[in-house]
């Protein structure tokens, strides 16, 4: 056989063996259940009782990608038709209505082996957020954040507060099964947090002092700087075995427990938290620092303050510790 026939046929087999790939890939984009996934995964999240917004969803080779990915949290419980609307990519309902969202520039899904279960990474807030749920036996979720910017994606609006810093963090759980849902409430696991350089620029805070209605109060720019922690969960009741907030203005340590609920809203913290600051800081801070000399000194250090940290995390207090 003549070298110019060898060469037409690899040119004919590479040919076919192009077609073929094309028409899996056109197959695969024709074919897609997008609908059937879209629909899933909205009325899960309903279920959890959030409000999930796809802008896109593309196959991958082991997975999906879902890109302008809004979540929010409603005012109130979805109905069968919002979450409908939802679940066809349709509806102009805004923020009134579903929440502020929290938007993720794009979502990757695929399954994972090692447990069995389903792996997420997602990009947002010029960071990345990795996750992945074991679903063979006990629910086991990791969660990984990795260099979010606080001043990146919306939110701001998302918080009502202009910020800036990184953000990261990493929650390993095991979830135990309570008839067919995992159990928050009973988890075992670790949280741990190391934000670096966060600055409050401005913006609004509501603090609940005294339990009652908390008022709304603007904020002058506020260095933060560090916050680090570690909390351990054995049977849903996590040990503050670190928590402090630490800058050139601001010093704060918390102890004691945080109570995970069956819902991470209805979580009860139970901290004993100390305050210091800086008093040209103070006098900055206007109503808000005049705020924090209502609590009591500390009995052991009496350079800080002494508050307790309690409520739910949805509904927190923050009064002055007996």
């Amino acid at each position: 056989m003549s070298t110019d026939s060898k060469a037409a046929r690899w040119k004919i087999l590479l040919g076919y063996a192009a077609f073929a790939v094309v028409a899996f890939v056109v197959g695969l984009l024709v074919t897609f259940p997008y609908d059937a996934i879209r629909k899933r995964l909205v009325s899960e999240a309903a279920q959890a009782g959030l409000a999930v917004r796809i802008g896109s969803l593309r196959p991958g080779l082991a997975g999906i990608t879902a890109t302008n990915v809004r979540v929010s949290k409603p005012p109130q419980p979805l109905s069968a038709d919002t979450v409908a609307a939802l679940a066809r990519g349709e509806g102009m309902l805004g923020a009134a209505e579903l929440g502020e969202p929290l938007v993720l520039d794009s979502v990757a899904l695929r399954p994972a082996l090692f447990p069995p279960g389903i792996a997420l990474r997602a990009s947002v807030m010029g960071g990345t957020l990795s996750a992945s749920v074991g679903l063979l036996g006990d629910t086991r979720v990791k969660v990984t954040v990795d260099g979010l910017q606080a001043s990146g994606g919306n939110l701001p609006q998302f918080t009502g507060m202009d910020l800036d810093g990184e953000l990261n963090a990493a929650l390993s759980l095991t979830l135990p099964k309570s008839g067919a849902q995992p159990d928050l409430s009973q988890a075992n696991g670790e949280l741990t947090l190391d934000t670096r350089n966060m600055v409050i620029k401005s913006g609004k805070v509501a603090i609940p002092m005294g339990g009652g209605t908390a008022v709304p109060m603007d904020l002058p720019q506020i260095d933060l700087g560090a916050l680090t922690g570690r909390i351990q969960f054995v049977k849903g009741l996590g040990t503050v075995e670190s928590l402090r907030l630490k800058s050139n203005e601001l010093e704060a340590v918390a102890t004691g427990t945080l109570k995970l609920g069956k819902r991470l809203e209805y979580s009860e913290p139970g901290m004993d938290v100390n305050i210091k600051l800086d008093p040209e800081f103070q006098k900055r801070l206007g109503l808000v620092g005049a705020g924090v000399t209502i609590l009591p000194p500390d009995k052991t250090d009496p350079s800080f303050r002494a508050a307790r940290l309690g409520g739910f995390l949805n509904r927190p207090t923050f009064l002055p510790r007996r």
